[in-house]
């Protein structure tokens, strides 16, 4: 390459690296790069803004100190380490004045000049957190938020019922748990059943599992004085909280009948409180009315709520669970569903152990 040509070159890129970075240094999302120690390699003014950094002195401050999320550092060393290529998810910040902000979070690692760096994103979502948790502007900020996220995949399926469920009382590996209990659940019963149920495939079982992870996004609807409440509710109280089913069903009403995870999600969100004697809400349902996706996670959900701890209750032990939801066949749940699960209920253990709360 002639000298003009290497010249020509090298101020075309500089001249588009300028353009790159007045883009970034413009934008709302906040933009950081960091070493693996936490040490600023670069920021930008909004991310500064968010998080209470000076601009002009960034390099004085750490990485783990300004984003105090408990996962946060783990995950920056997976990512250096390689375990993880890509990081996604919604975080809670404290600051100093005691407000709460939400920002969507997204990180990965790049290697430069044979050095490795974590490059993110944040993006501010506490106004939007605020309205999901406003019952007034729950169905149209949720609608919203589905509409932005896209839901095409299993990561944006539990991106979505994580945001949503951020100020439930359910929280760490709950949403694992009820997606593993859930494919156990449904596996078997395709399993035993296929044969007589022409419609049952893999594929759905599979299906089921992912989007049974939307169970209680309806949630976010429900005041959380109630949600978190270390007591019995009173009847005005479970009135309030059974709306949660009929909150979902509004907002994805137009999913209503097509092939997708939310349409999955709407059924068994809609329905899981339903009852096989009829007895269940919104709508008392009863018997093989209930869809089957509902009937199986009702199980699931019944037994993650026995053995994990609750605001107003200690857990109870495996077999103690067992012995609620076996008294339970023929009245609250499907009882060849019970059948089954007694059959394999000590897999549900197994899984209960692998995904304990941190």
């Amino acid at each position: 390459m002639k000298v003009d040509d290497l010249l020509s070159t090298i101020e075309i890129l500089c001249a588009e690296h300028g353009k790159m970075n007045t883009i970034v240094d413009s934008s709302f999302d906040g933009v950081f790069e960091i070493d693996e120690a936490g040490e600023f390699e670069f920021v930008n003014p909004a991310f500064c803004k968010y998080f209470s950094v000076n601009y002009a002195v960034y390099r004085n401050y750490n990485f783990f100190d300004v984003v105090r999320d408990a996962t946060i550092k783990k995950t920056v060393h997976a990512l250096f380490g390689g375990k993880k290529k890509f990081f996604l998810r919604s975080i809670e910040i404290i600051r100093k004045d005691k407000q709460s902000l939400f920002f969507d979070i997204k990180m990965m690692a790049v290697t430069l000049r044979e050095k490795k760096y974590v490059v993110g994103i944040t993006r501010d979502r506490t106004d939007l957190v605020s309205a999901i948790r406003s019952r007034e502007f729950y169905i149209t900020s949720l609608y919203r938020l589905i509409k932005e996220l896209k839901i095409e995949n299993k990561e944006t399926v539990y991106y979505l019922a994580k945001i949503v469920e951020a100020h439930d009382h359910v929280t760490g590996k709950h949403l694992e748990r009820i997606e593993h209990y859930t494919r156990l659940l449904g596996q078997e019963y395709y399993n035993v059943f296929h044969p007589r149920d022409k419609h049952l495939t893999e594929q759905y079982v599979e299906d089921l599992a992912v989007s049974s992870v939307l169970h209680d996004i309806g949630k976010v609807g429900i005041p959380d004085a109630i949600l978190t409440k270390p007591a019995r509710l009173t009847k005005k109280e479970f009135a309030a909280i059974k709306k949660h089913t009929l909150l979902v069903g509004e907002t994805l009403e137009s999913f209503r009948g097509k092939k997708d995870y939310l349409s999955l999600g709407r059924e068994i969100a809609l329905a899981h409180h339903e009852r096989w004697d009829g007895k269940g809400y919104p709508r008392g349902l009863f018997g093989d009315k209930i869809p089957l996706s509902a009937r199986i996670v009702a199980v699931c959900d019944m037994y993650d709520a026995l053995v994990c701890d609750r605001p107003y209750r200690k857990a109870m032990s495996h077999e103690e669970a067992v012995t609620n939801i076996a008294g339970e066949r023929s009245r609250a749940f499907d009882p060849e569903i019970v059948d089954i699960f007694m059959k394999i209920h000590p897999q549900f253990r197994t899984i209960r152990d692998k995904f304990r709360d941190e």
